[in-house]
């Protein structure tokens, strides 16, 4: 599910050297110096601070920075002032989850004050709370119909559905808007089967559980599972790793009630990981990768809308699965006699897929992803999920790749 909403704007590093930190205070982290003239893209500022102080995103030397700089050391915020003033048009989609049928795509426009971009940003980092409490003082300064159902999201995201309901109702009793209107059936059709009621915090996870089709262990398990791949795959791609990831175990029957997911899906990620479990059942190998799959998935989103092949086959590589080679040599000969489709037409939602071309996609997602891996290694990964303006040329060499296997020097796909 992805908020990506970034000013690019006329703003640079004044001085060589300029510390960006972790924080706004003098002490916190230095993540890297940088030189005099380094553009900055500002996300937001910070309100209550000694010093005006921006929460800013760079990139230096092929690698993209998080962090935070004093108004005092850059050049051009007067921009950022009159586009404050202005108050340009931003927009927020919700998007589907990629392998379930999909639970909701709300467009929302909302008008992009300062506190509306904070709200997205901290939308994007899964800090729901922190949102919500920004929405809540803008919305008593400005109410407006965008603002609700961008509290809405917040509230759904932090699991609070009766919350959310409420923002929503009151962002359509202000203005019309047919696709916040089937979020709201969905999520009233969700509340009606959805009897996980118990919860459950790790680490890295907040869980909610059917305490009366789950053992209270099987769940204390589940969360063990979830914090450990959590950490494993930050590592590994350099997604966030601070903040704690909503997830809903539930049964069979009310999985499929409440998301109203395929037949084929074993589990989804739509802003929360939502995991199927057989009433009474412990964990079980099958149970373990299938939380892997959703908690890659959960970090894959922090970078914003990725293609769904990209999404499955790192999902399934990371969480351990492996393409045998009969499965390769299957794609290799379905590639070369034109039955698989390119990479490109697997970007979309899955949950128009039947059982048999399911098994086809994630074959073929799974084999794409282990070239990718083996090609880029995980420095090359990272530089491709913060630079995915390069995915669809990598796609059409891992295509090239999959008809010739093996043919083509290695060295040719440039991150």
């Amino acid at each position: 599910m992805g908020f990506l909403v970034l000013l690019f704007l006329a703003v640079s590093v004044k001085e060589d050297q300029t510390p960006l930190r972790s924080g706004c205070s003098a002490d916190a982290r230095v993540i890297a110096p940088l030189p005099a003239g380094t553009p900055v893209q500002l996300r937001y500022s910070l309100s209550g601070e000694s010093v005006p102080c921006y929460k800013v995103a760079i990139d230096l030397d092929g690698k993209h920075l998080d962090g935070y700089l004093p108004a005092s050391v850059m050049d051009g915020l007067e921009t950022f002032a009159k586009a404050r003033q202005q108050a340009a048009w931003v927009e927020t989609k919700a998007t589907p989850p990629v392998d379930a049928k999909p639970v909701a795509n709300v467009g929302i426009k909302v008008k992009g004050s300062a506190a509306a971009l904070h709200a997205q940003e901290l939308i994007n980092e899964s800090r729901y709370d922190e949102a919500l409490t920004v929405l809540d003082a803008e919305i008593r300064r400005r109410p407006e119909a965008g603002l609700f159902a961008l509290a809405g999201v917040a509230a759904w995201r932090g699991d609070d559905n009766r919350r959310a309901l409420a923002y929503f109702h009151k962002s359509l009793e202000m203005e019309a808007n047919s696709e916040v209107q089937g979020f709201v059936k969905a999520l009233e059709k969700e509340s009606k089967s959805d009897q996980s009621n118990a919860k459950l915090y790790g680490v890295r996870v907040a869980l909610r559980f059917d305490s009366d089709a789950i053992p209270v262990e099987t769940a204390r398990q589940m969360i063990g599972t979830i914090d450990e791949t959590l950490v494993q795959v930050s590592q590994q791609l350099g997604c966030p790793n601070d903040e704690k990831i909503v997830t809903i175990a539930q049964t069979w029957e009310a999985y499929r009630n409440s998301v109203g997911a395929t037949e084929w899906s074993g589990g989804g990620y739509d802003g929360r990981i939502r995991v199927p479990m057989n009433k009474g059942a412990g964990m079980d190998q099958n149970s373990r990768r299938t939380l892997a799959h959703e908690a890659t998935h959960a970090c894959l989103s922090t970078f914003g809308s990725l293609p769904a092949w990209l999404h499955e086959g790192l999902a399934q590589k990371l969480s351990g699965d492996t393409v045998p080679p009969r499965t390769r040599v299957a794609m290799t000969e379905y590639a070369r006699a034109g039955k698989m489709p390119p990479l490109a037409k697997l970007s979309g939602g899955w949950g128009g897929l039947n059982s048999q071309q399911a098994a086809l996609a994630y074959a073929y997602a799974l084999v794409a992803a282990d070239l990718l891996v083996k090609e880029f290694g995980n420095d090359g990964l990272r530089n491709l999920l913060r630079n995915p303006e390069r995915i669809p040329a990598i796609s059409e060499e891992l295509d090239k790749r999959l008809i010739q296997e093996g043919a083509t020097p290695r060295g040719t796909l440039v991150p």
